[in-house]
């Protein structure tokens, strides 16, 4: 497939393959421009008419509907290229990794490649895009990063000994630039490295001239040393030097790949030394990450591009902080280490650990030297080795979060992820060779996708292939896709470097407890647990759960991506399966499971009676486990969030119930699912979920199950438009409630089947049945079916043309509702009499209708809903002769629809582009 290129380092540009695009003028070019510096984050629409108008939309209404309109124009113009997408409320533009120049360069830079990234630039950013606003605030700071990027690489070039070749540029650059200080200085010291000490001199007198003249202000501190040091011939590195340079670090391996925002991160601790001045403290990293995640090649990949930064020199000691051995390095011996490497001889050195930690920092007081801690089992170890020189930086990895480090002496914490897929197949290439990947594609994703992002994994299946160029790599991918022997194939025999060993390191500093909940979780399917789950699953109070994971997600076991919300990488995952299966017998693991299944039953079931209290069917659940805790909720807007947060482990719930043989959890939780996946759009993943339920209620033979579970498929595929698949479902759930005497089940599916024929444009056959479920609720008092039901007679009669027949009937639903707080049911009523005022000629009524319809959705986070009545909405406005509020509410179902994924989009999209 081929991948579009975008470039904004010079006139924008679109490439696609070989081919350029071209990008029309004007305001298409400009959100083109705008998406692109903010490439695949979403931008509001309020902000891309501000943009796009300069800040002075004459109509921000018409500027709206306009926006909708260019932005169709750049998806034509783009074609195979587009990459402008619709999110909620505005547009991002998604591209892919390395596609764009500007995020190059930044990567580039990140990893001190500066020369390779300043290539790149083509000229002024974007200078065939009018915009004063765009230049002001968007390309302004870019030609910073330019300048900052060309500081460092003059930097770079200085410490490598090129102050001879950097004259002339220098002398261009201070003309061009004469009041940045940065420039001045290295001209001097330039001038100075190439025996020009007077003109080194005369340079800083002519910008202190400047800088007196023009700002009022004296030169910066650093460059006030650096003249005094130049005037005294004073070197910071003497060649003549006694004092031993320690260059400690090991060899880095050749195969490091991306971790560009990390590498720029830990090189902004270079600059945080170089201007501490003398008076500053310490600089210290801690990073934290995972077993296997690359925390070593990290930090030695960004030491050895940094390391000449550091004329004092640079150490290092592996502190085995979660060693196999369990004997992590003591503190007293790595500072004896350090000492001899800076040149203190062995008979000088004191007895005491005090007396040592003394003299180390004496000795690195006055220099600038970097420290590598890696491997650290806590921050105990690592603080008597930290440094006290304000030019010192000490890099610390771990696979603790090295909390007291961070509170007390102010580390820069730094926690490291899984690689990027385009990192991780640029990992694969660099080992194997790009052509041996790009002839198996398919199995170097396989590959990617079943390491997970964890390097340590990648590099072994990249080892083994490179070591055996006769297996394909399909085979290798083959071994992997089995969950039951991958972390097998991952294993190289050598403990240092096999997965599943180092992960079990990191489980044996675990006290027995978080162990045990660690073994628990690997019957969780994921990808998220939280404190009340994992309270539940190990059958425990929720504060001894929360320190249990606080524990494990301390040594990077888990990861806590939001508060209270934890969960595991896959291979770690797939190792606490093994685990959990050896160390934990039958019976235990299956009541563990039932416990979890009750705890996201009986949740759901709670929290869904707060969001929708009023229901058309109850689903009745059996009494939970001793130890389960069910979470709850304060109102509907904390009850949506709740499931929002959960929906996707809760999915998942469902199918692992079915697979563990828990029949009756799986249809339950789909049917207490059902209303929140329909309101919310989530059809594919509700389907999924009922065809399980299905195929549970078939085992176990229930006729209310059956009946729930075919009615439940019936209503996703009326959503879907697959018509006659519904009425089969329908059509047999009518047959089980009949089985079984359900008469209020027999009238909610009558009004399914009026729904689906109303669908289908059979309005006279949906108000059959609509009529038949209002029998059925009058007949069993049921006043809530009773009331939504007579809304949807009233409604069947307006889709016929008997507005005063469906106004009667609406208004006498609309009297049954008052007061009862069912806010869904009084929406449809509204929403109901908003069509039957537009075709009664009462055009306001109608809009007042569809607006207070609108607010109930809104306010109980029915989008589908919502968007179909901002669609009649847009039809009453057309009517009434407001063409750009039509527009409005025409663009703003269109983004709900998108986002939904529903096809009805094209069908609102199409009036709006139709519209005179």
């Amino acid at each position: 497939m081929t991948v579009p290129r975008f470039a904004v380092l010079g006139p924008l540009e679109v490439w696609h393959g070989d081919v350029a695009v071209p990008v029309p003028a004007g305001r298409a070019r400009l959100l083109l421009a705008l998406l692109l510096l903010r490439a695949n984050r979403p931008v509001p629409v309020d902000e891309l008419v501000d943009r796009l108008w300069d800040g002075d939309a004459p109509n921000r209404d018409r500027a709206r509907a306009t926006l909708h309109m260019v932005v169709r124009r750049l998806r034509q113009a783009l074609g195979e290229a587009n990459v402008v997408r619709t999110t909620t409320n505005g547009y991002l533009a998604e591209v892919a990794p390395g596609a764009l120049d500007v995020d190059r360069f930044r990567e580039l830079v990140a990893e001190g490649r500066f020369a390779e990234a300043l290539a790149l630039w083509r000229g002024d950013p974007l200078s065939d895009v009018r915009s004063d606003v765009l230049h002001a605030e968007d390309v302004a700071p870019l030609l910073e990063e330019r300048l900052t990027a060309l500081e460092r690489r003059i930097d770079a070039d200085l410490d490598a000994g090129r102050a001879g070749e950097l004259v002339v540029e220098l002398r261009a650059l201070t003309a061009r630039h004469p009041l940045r200080e940065r420039f001045s200085g290295q001209l001097m010291l330039a001038l100075a490295r190439s025996d020009q000490r007077a003109e080194a001199l005369a340079t800083y007198h002519a910008l202190r001239t400047r800088l007196v003249e023009e700002l009022g202000v004296d030169p910066a501190p650093r460059l006030q040393e650096l003249y005094q040091r130049i005037l005294t011939s004073e070197q910071t590195a003497s060649a003549g030097s006694t004092v031993p340079v320690p260059r400690q670090l090991p060899v880095r391996t050749r195969f490091f790949v991306g971790r560009g925002r990390e590498l720029a991160a830990l090189a902004e601790l270079v600059d945080s030394a170089s201007g501490s001045g003398g008076g500053g403290a310490v600089v210290i990293s801690a990073v934290d990450g995972a077993a296997g995640i690359g925390k070593t090649a990290l930090a030695l990949h960004w030491a050895a591009r940094h390391g000449d930064r550091f004329p004092d020199g640079q150490l290092y000691v592996d502190l085995r902080g979660f060693d196999p051995s369990g004997a992590p390095v003591d503190p007293g011996e790595a500072l004896r280490g350090f000492l001899g490497a800076l040149g203190v001889a062995r008979e000088r050195m004191p007895s005491t650990q005090d007396e040592l930690i003394g003299l180390y920092r004496s000795s690195t007081a006055d220099r600038r030297v970097l420290v590598v801690l890696d491997n650290a089992g806590d921050s105990e170890q690592v603080r008597p080795l930290l440094p006290s020189g304000p030019g010192c930086v000490a890099v610390v990895t771990s696979r603790r979060r090295l909390d007291g480090l961070i509170v007390r002496e102010g580390a820069r914490p730094l926690a490291l992820g899984v690689l990027a897929d385009a990192d991780a197949f640029a990992l694969l290439e660099r080992q194997l060779g790009a052509d041996r990947v790009a002839a198996e594609p398919g199995a170097a994703r396989d590959v990617v996708a079943h390491c997970a992002g964890l390097p340590l994994a990648l590099a072994v299946v990249a080892a083994r292939a490179a070591a055996h160029p006769e297996f394909p790599l399909g085979a290798l991918a083959a071994e992997l896709a089995n969950e039951r022997t991958r972390l097998d194939a991952l294993d190289t025999g050598d403990e240092a470097a096999s997965v599943k060993a180092v992960i079990s390191w990191s489980c044996e500093r675990l006290t027995p407890a978080a162990r045990r909940l660690f073994e628990l979780l690997g019957l969780h399917p994921g990808p998220e647990v939280t404190v009340p789950a994992a309270a539940s699953l190990a059958g425990v109070a929720v504060r001894e759960a929360r320190a249990c994971l606080r524990e494990l997600s301390a040594v990077n076991l888990l990861v806590e991506h939001r508060p209270s919300r934890f969960s595991l990488h896959d291979l770690v995952h797939a190792y606490a399966r093994e685990v959990v299966v050896e160390r934990v017998d039958g019976p235990a693991r299956r009541a563990a499971v039932h416990r979890l299944l009750d705890h996201y039953l009986h949740s759901v079931r709670e929290v869904e009676s707060v969001r929708a209290p009023y229901r058309d069917t109850e689903v009745p659940l059996d009494p939970r486990l001793p130890d389960v805790v069910v979470a709850g909720a304060a109102d509907r807007d904390d009850a949506l969030a709740w499931l929002e947060l959960e929906k996707a482990t809760v999915f998942g719930m469902v199918e692992h119930a079915s697979r563990h043989g828990f029949d009756g959890h799986t249809w339950r939780l789909t049917a207490w699912l059902t209303s929140f996946c329909g309101r919310r759009g989530y059809w594919q993943e509700a389907l999924r979920c009922h065809r399980a339920a299905l195929d549970s209620a078939r085992r176990l033979g229930d006729e209310v199950a059956l009946m729930t579970a075919h009615r439940g498929l019936g209503r996703i595929h009326v959503v879907l438009g697959d018509f006659e698949e519904a009425e089969s479902h329908f059509e047999r759930a009518l047959a089980s409630a009949r089985a079984t005497g359900d008469r209020r089940g027999q009238a909610n599916l009558h009004g399914d089947l009026g729904v689906l024929h109303e669908d289908d444009g059979k309005h006279v056959e949906a108000l059959s049945h609509a009529r038949q479920a209002l029998e059925i609720a009058d007949e069993l008092g049921d006043a809530v079916l009773y009331r939504r039901t007579l809304n949807a007679v009233g409604w069947l009669h307006a889709l016929l043309g008997d507005h005063r027949t469906a106004l009667d009937h609406c208004l006498r639903a609309l009297a049954l509702h008052r007061d009862t707080g069912d806010v869904s049911g009084e929406a449809v009523i509204w929403d109901s009499l908003g069509y039957i005022h537009h075709h009664l000629g009462n055009l306001a009524d109608a809009v007042r209708s569809y607006d207070i319809a609108l607010t109930m959705y809104r306010s109980i986070g029915d989008r589908y809903e919502e968007a179909l009545t901002l669609d009649r909405l847009g039809d009453t406005l057309t009517a009434s002769g407001d063409r750009d509020a039509a527009l409005r509410v025409w663009s703003e179902a269109v983004s709900v629809l998108d986002d939904l994924g529903h096809a009805a989009a094209d069908r609102v999209r199409a009036k709006a582009v139709e519209l005179p």
